[in-house]
């Protein structure tokens, strides 16, 4: 099964769904391209959190991210707090969330591909996506292609933005080695805790998610990934959402876990970053940043996954193939 329509709107949005008998995907390429839905049809749950008082609408460049954050999956490019870089300035989480991309759809019987594109608004850039989708897999790819036009190297952070739905029988997986918790974010594990080898810190699980009863926030930095994976399973349906990706480009996996403790929101974001953290000027300065040469191109693929049957995730390949643990693993 593949059906493909781009003729409705959501909210004033123009809506592209995407079907097949594993999943239903609806993206607003007006709104940063964002990938707004995605169903599991074998669990019937929704993975994607949407923000119960902020919808998605039209935001202008330059906007608080956090104002507008309506949920689904959005990607930050070239950073993330806001900063000025030799004297132009980078709006908050970066210049693709809010603006329009340019789309279009190639079709076969049994597969599809949605092509999106954006140029830079302060940086002379563009980015190219292609997203393809087959009828008889539960995964899809996202092609990418990073463009520099201009004539001097840019230093950047790339993050995508996946907000998740959760509840207090959801489990975070991945192969990461130390973490770094953010100076600011240290609450839960207490102020000491300034990084913890995956997955305890300070007693904690780290891969257990809390309820939202804890009031508290979470913002740590995957470091040191042996593998370019990360997962979050659903307990109650034990079915699932993974990113399989070249860990020579996305080089870290932060997690934000709102808990109720950040304006009530109760959410686990897992973003894949090629550097960190989330200030592009600490990133600089300490060498963690990403760059990409003059007049040069990066292309890098990654894998989004459904799963079932899972209480949680040992390992996913570049072909999004899911090893999955049964009830009672580690």
């Amino acid at each position: 099964m593949m059906h493909v329509d781009s003729s409705y709107t959501w909210r004033g949005f123009q809506a592209i769904l995407v079907e097949t008998s594993y999943y239903r995907a609806t993206f607003l390429p007006e709104l940063g391209g964002k990938l707004w839905s995605l169903i599991d049809k074998k669990s019937d749950r929704e993975v994607l959190w949407h923000n119960p008082r902020t919808p998605p609408r039209p935001a202008f460049y330059g906007a608080a991210y956090d104002d507008w954050f309506c949920g689904g999956w959005d990607e930050l490019f070239p950073n993330d707090a806001p900063t000025n870089v030799s004297g132009d300035l980078y709006p908050d989480h970066g210049e693709w969330w809010a603006m329009p991309f340019d789309w279009h759809i190639d079709r076969t019987a049994h597969s599809a591909t949605l092509h999106l594109l954006r140029h830079g608004v302060v940086t002379n850039t563009t980015i190219e996506k292609s997203i393809t989708f087959h009828a008889n897999e539960p995964t899809f790819s996202i092609a990418y292609r990073l463009s520099n036009h201009q004539s001097q190297p840019l230093e950047y952070l790339w993050k995508l933005h996946p907000a998740l739905s959760i509840n207090p029988h959801s489990r975070i997986d991945m192969p990461a080695g130390e973490c770094l918790v953010d100076e600011g974010f240290r609450g839960r594990l207490g102020a000491t805790v300034e990084r913890f080898v995956w997955p305890h810190a300070a007693g904690v699980d780290m891969r257990v998610v809390p309820p939202a009863s804890a009031e508290s926030c979470d913002f740590y930095y995957g470091t040191q990934l042996s593998a370019g994976w990360c997962a979050l399973t659903d307990g109650t349906t034990q079915s699932g959402f993974g990113l399989s990706f070249d860990p020579d480009v996305f080089r870290s996996v932060w997690v934000f876990g709102a808990y109720g403790g950040w304006r009530n929101h109760y959410t686990t974001i897992l973003e894949p970053c090629t550097g960190y953290p989330y200030r592009l000027e600490d990133a600089i300065a300490q060498g963690s940043v990403s760059r990409i040469a003059a007049h040069s191109t990066l292309n890098t693929t990654l894998r989004v996954s459904l799963y079932q049957h899972a209480h949680g995730v040992a390992h996913i390949d570049r072909a999004g193939a899911v090893t999955v643990i049964k009830n009672g693993g580690a």
